[in-house]
């Protein structure tokens, strides 16, 4: 069995343990997405000088946020890493007894990371646009644009 299918199966398998990663992942990337289109957002509406400084001091906030949500969100994808690693002890044990070598069951976890990034990003990314009409058609409101 390759390493690619033995990484599908852990990660079918071990669905329930993912969850948490994949949904922490995937809040973070469609932050990110909405935090950071803002200001593109913005430049479309067609908005007075006294306007303007309002929302370049609301972007201005919404970067120091992005930041800090960066820190937070980082330390949880730490925590849920370790979590599954505690969890997943036993199963790197049986792989070792079975003859698997440590570089071997490495390529597995390589491959699992990349499997969850890739789908948590995808995910993500439509979550993030979808959110960012929402907030860019609340930021219109808001300055009474629509």
């Amino acid at each position: 069995m390759t390493t690619i299918k033995l990484s599908f199966r852990n990660i079918k398998k071990s669905f329930k343990d993912y969850a948490i990663y994949f949904f922490t992942l995937i809040l973070g990337v469609a932050i990110f997405y909405v935090f950071n289109s803002i200001e593109s957002q913005t430049v479309l509406i067609e908005v007075t000088e006294s306007t303007y400084e309002v929302i370049d001091m609301m972007t201005t906030m919404i970067s120091a946020a992005s930041v800090f949500v960066a820190f937070i969100l980082g330390f949880l994808i730490i925590y849920a890493s370790r979590f599954l690693m505690k969890r997943r002890n036993k199963e790197f044990g049986i792989y070792m007894l079975l003859g698997m070598s440590k570089r071997k069951i490495s390529m597995v976890l390589f491959f699992e990371t990349i499997l969850i990034g890739i789908i948590s990003l995808a995910v993500g990314l439509g979550l993030g646009v979808l959110l960012s009409q929402l907030m860019s058609m609340l930021v219109a409101n808001m300055f009474k644009q629509i």
